[in-house]
């Protein structure tokens, strides 16, 4: 049943997940989904479940590549069916990989609060990962409708082909780096 949910969802979108589609993607009624999942929550959290259980938390290795490592993966599960973790409540997939952005950072040396705010941004990366601009990887690849947005019109002359990949990339080291240069100063006070 997670594997037809998973297909209505490749097919038209997390939005298009009703017990219903699901239930005709499997060839039964949609009562006899009920005797698997309590409701299209459940079955939600499922597919989230589903996609994010193979994500492999590395336990050695410096701090920033494992972090690299499991954002990477994370926004790439994210990525296939956007919006999917805004439709459930926390479940154990979340947990354990909301468990290990922490315990990574702490193992960096953060402080707790430091540690939970760190990861929020990555979060925020995460989050705007999942989202295409109008059919664009950035807003800034659009042209401006205004000329005098100059700017703008350069911005998206030389950015236009960049891909997603690049992108994430990019926030992502640029990210590091800034946590990385928190920690120094923190050493060197």
């Amino acid at each position: 049943m997670v594997d037809a949910a998973r297909v209505v969802a490749e097919h038209g979108g997390v939005d298009a997940i009703t017990m219903a589609n699901v239930a005709n993607e499997l060839g039964v009624t949609p009562m006899a989904l009920y005797q698997h999942v309590s409701d299209k929550e459940h079955l939600l959290t499922l597919l989230l479940e589903l996609q994010l259980d193979p994500v492999v938390v590395q336990s050695t290795g410096p701090w920033d590549e494992r972090l690299r490592d499991l954002h990477l993966q994370v926004t790439d599960a994210m990525a296939r069916f956007p919006g999917l973790t805004h439709h459930v409540p926390e479940p154990a997939a979340v947990a354990r990989l909301l468990d290990a952005y922490l315990q990574i950072l702490m193992d960096a040396g953060f402080d707790d609060r430091t540690a939970a705010l760190a990861y929020t941004g990555l979060y925020y990366l995460a989050v705007g990962a999942q989202y295409p601009y109008h059919g664009v990887v950035t807003p800034a690849a659009e042209p401006p409708s205004d000329a005098t947005f100059e700017a703008t019109a350069r911005a998206a002359a030389v950015v236009g082909d960049a891909t997603r990949a690049e992108l994430q990339q990019f926030a992502l080291d640029a990210y590091l780096d800034g946590l990385r240069q928190l920690l120094r100063e923190r050493r060197d006070i």
